[in-house]
């Protein structure tokens, strides 16, 4: 239990190079139609399973030159859609490598840009620890992206979106590469190009980010970085 001194935080759950132990992924196969993962029978949340392939899923791209921007929702793509709450107020809970992959994505001339209908103390307070351009309590998640896009100068074409629920279709629907995550609606995953084998707020991001900087040919200097050798 939160002690009741505490202010609000948002909680982040910690995940090194070595991993965590994953959950048996115990997902149904199914055609998948330019995504990186197969779609399970059902609508409801799914474990987390093994990771894409990212190499694969870049060869399929729906998007010819290199992505520019990626818009991101919060609840349940940044989080697992858990919303807590206390005498303080909300709470959510982060995964450390989402966030890790977001900065390398912003070092590398991709900008994130996290945009939710929903306001909230504890995801301002990541957004604020990640040093992210976000728009939180935005109703018309279209509008504000029209604002990034004439502001930077990109397309449409040129911009990646991960969502997982119906609020996110129509910003989806405009953009050159739409991803959802594992356990988003059926009506998201119908319409995405690419599906992550890993559910929202267990490594979501970081898959799609690893994939969009792979078909940008800028994943190697992440490796380089880190020294790990291919």
């Amino acid at each position: 239990m939160r002690s009741p001194g505490c202010v609000v935080a948002s909680r982040v759950r910690r995940g090194g190079a070595s991993g965590a132990k994953r959950r048996d992924p115990g997902r149904a196969a199914g055609p998948a139609k330019l995504r990186g993962s197969t779609r399970a029978a059902s609508d409801g949340r799914r474990a987390s399973g093994s990771r894409a392939n990212p190499r694969a899923a870049s060869r399929r791209a729906p998007v010819a030159g290199p992505v520019r921007i990626l818009f991101l929702d919060l609840d349940g793509t940044l989080t697992d859609g858990v919303i807590g709450y206390d005498t303080h107020g909300d709470f959510r809970d982060f995964y450390v490598r989402d966030g890790l992959a977001l900065d390398w994505a912003k070092g590398l001339g991709m900008l994130p840009v996290v945009i939710s209908g929903r306001a909230s103390a504890s995801g301002e307070l990541r957004m604020q620890d990640l040093a992210l351009e976000h728009y939180l309590g935005e109703r018309d998640k279209v509008v504000v992206a029209e604002r990034v896009l004439a502001r930077e100068g990109v397309a449409w074409a040129q911009c990646a979106m991960i969502g997982d629920d119906l609020p996110d279709v129509a910003l989806m629907k405009r953009v050159g590469w739409r991803i959802a995550v594992a356990d988003a609606v059926a009506e998201v995953r119908r319409i995405a190009h690419t599906v992550t084998r890993t559910d929202a707020g267990r490594g979501a991001v970081r898959e799609a980010v690893e994939m969009l900087l792979r078909h940008n040919r800028t994943w190697q200097r992440v490796l380089e970085r880190y020294e790990v050798e291919r």
